[in-house]
């Protein structure tokens, strides 16, 4: 609690350690971004329902 209170700012950052904060924030950033791709990969595209219907059922076939 005390940091807080020896600080004029609402988030109780010192003005003068708003770069380095800033910069923590995005090395955290691009640190989590390919680590939560690692973990919850894009769905494979190649799924599909069964029953759908295909354009090309409607194109002619062509």
């Amino acid at each position: 609690q005390a940091t807080c209170e020896s600080t004029d700012t609402f988030a109780g950052i010192r003005p003068a350690d708003a770069f380095g904060f800033i910069v923590a924030q995005l090395l955290g950033a691009a640190a989590a971004t390919p680590l939560f791709c690692w973990l919850y990969p894009a769905p494979h595209r190649q799924a599909s329902v069964a029953g759908t219907v295909a354009h090309s059922d409607f194109a002619g076939g062509e």
